[in-house]
């Protein structure tokens, strides 16, 4: 089966490694910043919760993504890991990419449910650990034109984004090289989006 990636799916540093994916484009679907709802984020992190990736239907707009494609005993775990989202079945016709296309196999996108909310909240930022998995997805399969299409082609920059990546709260961190964390910061001050230090009650929870 296949599932399409838009956000830190991309990444393969955080999938498991017997999946593999095509770059490509898919039509329908704008990718965008919203807050999410959730009693876990506010004990982890001590405040509201967290904005994560997700996409809204529209039918004149393209997201950059991997297709991914994994084994289908595998579904029931990337399901729980995107249980805020709904699996949506899509149609390979909408997906451009350079690669040939596997027959009759049913590819999946993972669309955030109603608890994801599109208005932008300070009190539900972006975690700089998330954000970082993301750009060094889209600048290992797209390159740097791919990580400034990232940043064009998604909504609510407005979300502040705190400064964890030395003390990771996304369980999917990953690692960056010097350069990477220079040429990303650079992208991230492209963005706009206002960049703060970490609530002091999530750093009193990351030394419990």
């Amino acid at each position: 089966m296949g599932y399409f990636g838009y956000g830190s799916l991309v990444n393969d540093n955080t999938r498991n490694a017997e999946s593999f994916g095509f770059a490509g484009r898919l039509k329908g679907y704008r990718r965008r910043w919203s807050i999410w709802h959730s009693s876990e984020e506010r004990k982890a992190f001590g405040f509201g919760g967290v904005a994560a990736l997700s996409v809204t239907a529209n039918s004149q707009a393209f997201c950059d993504g991997l297709l991914i494609f994994d084994r289908k005993d595998h579904l029931p775990n990337v399901d729980q890991r995107e249980n805020m989202y709904d699996r949506i079945l899509i149609d390979l016709a909408d997906f451009q990419t350079e690669h040939a296309m596997p027959l009759g196999v049913d590819c999946y996108i993972y669309v955030g449910q109603p608890a994801h909310s599109d208005t932008v909240d300070p009190h539900f930022p972006i975690l700089q650990s998330y954000v970082d998995a993301v750009m060094q997805g889209f600048l290992h399969k797209f390159g740097e034109a791919g990580v400034e299409r990232f940043i064009a082609e998604t909504d609510g920059w407005q979300t502040p984004i705190v400064q964890d990546r030395h003390i990771p709260f996304y369980p999917r961190n990953v690692t960056l090289t010097q350069t990477e964390q220079i040429l990303l910061d650079s992208y991230i001050k492209q963005s706009g989006a206002p960049v703060v230090p970490v609530p002091k009650a999530a750093l009193q929870r990351a030394g419990e």
